[in-house]
Parts: structure tokens; C-alpha cells; sequence
């Protein structure tokens, strides 16, 4: 098949061009030929390797930088020309030179601006990918999806892990599972293998007050395992006052036994490769959309290979179905002090337990799976 993958965001070392990358490589390994339309006079970060046709209407309005106000504008901005690209993949479309359409990290706003556009009609499968739709966002996406069902060849789909749409299920939108994500650059160990010390990675922006990056430190301390394990923490602030009580902690914490800093944001082959030196990732994610979005960071985890320190709110279907770490207590550093302890005393023991979830997970959320699920 000759599959177009319409991109209209632009971000630097963001989770899009990976998104892109990772099933543009899995159509050229099925022998499907990708092609890449992106709006006139637009760059994305990545190179494709793979050909570009552009879309008339404007280029990506990219929002970096903008404050509020000029956010509001932006985004009508961006809608309008969303609008204009469609109707020029609609006229691509309609020469038949393709098979398809693929809209990789769709919101429900880009339906909107479907139903404005020529694309709605369009003689070839069209198919948007949804990561997840929360609670905030669902009856604006059902009230949108419910405008497409008319729309002969609009196929919806969410890449979710639970089924919040069984009370208002729509012929037109499919679940399906997300992939796990492994760059191309970097050489995967399958084999787990034990050693000391265990190096655990915390990893992400540093923002005051939203990650107890002291908390963690004490619990990781008062655990008693430094002597066999290593927690190193990324050290990349947002904003001067993130960065001047990043340094407080740096300081205090920069003679203690068992503790690294990394300073500085990671992208691209340097992020990848910090995750690929680690033999866990400790993943204190706590905002309760992480129950309706998968994270990211946890299927690069599961795709390199990881077990994990998770909370309650980090896609708990994973721990559920696949024995691939423990889920932590952050109200509690006491019990997390503990859970901690108990996950490295018996870590050892359970490498052959990890291996063995770790090759169902990649199994079942393989990007094959997933590449098939998307074009079906």
C-alpha cells in the first residue's frame, strides 16, 4: 500500500515526529511504501528519509513561545488552515495515487475542522489515531465522531488501554492497543541479566512542588538498598525558580551515597540512550489523566526492555495483567521507603519473571499488531 502520513504539528524532540517515525518504519518493514504530507513551507525536526508533498493553505503554526492571549489567536489560526489542508489531501485523495491517509495524533478538533473541509468525502480511507480521550474531552469527541458517521471513509481510532466507550459505542471508532515504542537507532538487550548496582532512572522536566524529587530521595535512602542499587535523576528545570531549588537539592544531596544527577534536557539518540543504560525507570507520574492517556515514557520502558516503579495512576492495566514491576506509594514515603526495599531485595529473583512479561507485553502491543490494527 501507498500510505500518506499527514502531519500538521510541529515540535522539537517531541512525542509526534516519534509517533510518526515509529509507524512510518513499520510500513516501509511490511513492504507498504510511506509518504510524508506536511503543510507548505514547513520543516519537522526529524528526517523521514521518506518523500514529501506539501499541502497548500500555510505553514504549522507553531505555538512556542506565545503567551495566553496569543495562544487563543494561534488556534483559530491553526484551525482555519487545518481546514485548507484537508481540502488540498482531499484533492491528492481523489487521484487515487495513494491508498490512504493517516492523522497520527488527531484531537477531536480535528474533526471539526473535517466536517468543514472536502476531505469528509473523500474516496480513500482516512484514518485519525486518537491517544486516548479523558473524561474532560470524551462528549466533545462523541458529539464529533457521531457528526462522522456519514462519512463513508473516516475511520476513528483510539489507541487506549480500557474500554470507556461501551455506553456510547459508534460504529466508526475503533479501540485499539498502543505500541510499545523502541527507536531505530537504538539496539534493544531482550536478555535480562543481573548486575549490581541496579541503576533506577527517574527521568523528565523538574516543575517545584509537582514531582517530590526530595521525597523520592529520602524514600530511595531510607530503603537501605544503596549498597546494591543507584537512583539517577535528570536535573532539567522549566523555569529559574525551578532551577534555583533544583540546585538547593542537588547540593544537599551531591556527597549522598547511591545518588546521580544528569543535568539538562535529553532528546533525540541522548534520551533514547539514557533509557537504554538503565535497568529501571521509576516513573512518579500522578495526574489522573494517565488513566485515560498511556504514557509515553512507560511503553519506552516496556519497549527497552524495563521493569518499573509506577504509581496507582500510571496505566494501571499494565501491572495488572503483566508482572513487570511494582506500583509505589507516593502519599506515603514511609511505605514507599518500603516498597521500594522489598522491589530490590527480590529483584534478583525475579528477573526470570520480568523476562518473561516483558516478551508477552512486546508481543502484544507490538508495532506490527498495532500497524495491523491501524489499516485493517
Amino acid at each position: 500500500m501507498r500510505v500518506a502520513i499527514l502531519e500538521t504539528v510541529k515540535t522539537n524532540g517531541g512525542f509526534e515526529q516519534e509517533f510518526d517515525r515509529l509507524i512510518i518504519n513499520e510500513l516501509k518493514r511490511q513492504g507498504h511504501t510511506p509518504i510524508l504530507y506536511l503543510p507548505e513551507n514547513s520543516k519537522l525536526s526529524i528526517d523521514f528519509d521518506i518523500p514529501i508533498e506539501y499541502m497548500s493553505g500555510g505553514e504549522i503554526v507553531d505555538y512556542e513561545g506565545a503567551g495566553k492571549i496569543k495562544k487563543i489567536w494561534l488556534s483559530i489560526q491553526r484551525e482555519n488552515r487545518r481546514v485548507k489542508w484537508f481540502d488540498s489531501a482531499y484533492k491528492k485523495a481523489c487521484k487515487k495515487e495513494i491508498d490512504a491517509i493517516v492523522l497520527t495524533t488527531a484531537t477531536y478538533r480535528y474533526l471539526r475542522s473535517l466536517h468543514r473541509s472536502k476531505l469528509k468525502d473523500s474516496p480513500i480511507p482516512i484514518i485519525f489515531i486518537f491517544l486516548g480521550v479523558n473524561p474532560h474531552e470524551k462528549p466533545k469527541f462523541i458529539r464529533q465522531a457521531q457528526k462522522c458517521l456519514s462519512y463513508r471513509n473516516i475511520k476513528l481510532k483510539i489507541t487506549t488501554l480500557r474500554d470507556d466507550f461501551k455506553e456510547s459505542a459508534l460504529p466508526n471508532v475503533e479501540l485499539i492497543k498502543p505500541p510499545v515504542l523502541v527507536p531505530t537507532e537504538i539496539k534493544v538487550n531482550n536478555h535480562l541479566m543481573y548486575k549490581e548496582p541496579i541503576r533506577i532512572g527517574f527521568f523528565g522536566h523538574y516543575r517545584k512542588g509537582e514531582k517530590d524529587i526530595e521525597g523520592i530521595i529520602n524514600a530511595f535512602v531510607k530503603s537501605g538498598m544503596t549498597h546494591k542499587a543507584e537512583l539517577i535523576i535528570q536535573a532539567a528545570p522549566t523555569t529559574p525558580e525551578d532551577a534555583t531549588d533544583l540546585d538547593r537539592i542537588m547540593n544537599e544531596y551531591k556527597n549522598k551515597a547511591g545518588i546521580t544527577f544528569i543535568k539538562g534536557k535529553l532528546y533525540g539518540q541522548k534520551w533514547y540512550s539514557i533509557l537504554s543504560s538503565m535497568d529501571v525507570l521509576f516513573l512518579p507520574y500522578s495526574d489522573k489523566r494517565y488513566l485515560y492517556n498511556w504514557s509515553a515514557v512507560y511503553f519506552n520502558a516496556l519497549g527497552l526492555y524495563k521493569s518499573v516503579l509506577v504509581t496507582k495512576f500510571l496505566n494501571p492495566e499494565i501491572l495488572s495483567a503483566y508482572d513487570v514491576g511494582t506500583e509505589v506509594d507516593l502519599q506515603d514515603l514511609n511505605h514507599m521507603s518500603v516498597q521500594i526495599h522489598d522491589f530490590l531485595e527480590q529483584y534478583e529473583k525475579k528477573i526470570p519473571i520480568y523476562q518473561n512479561n516483558l516478551d508477552r507485553v512486546n508481543r502484544d502491543f507490538g508495532t506490527e499488531n498495532f500497524l495491523y490494527n491501524i489499516l485493517k
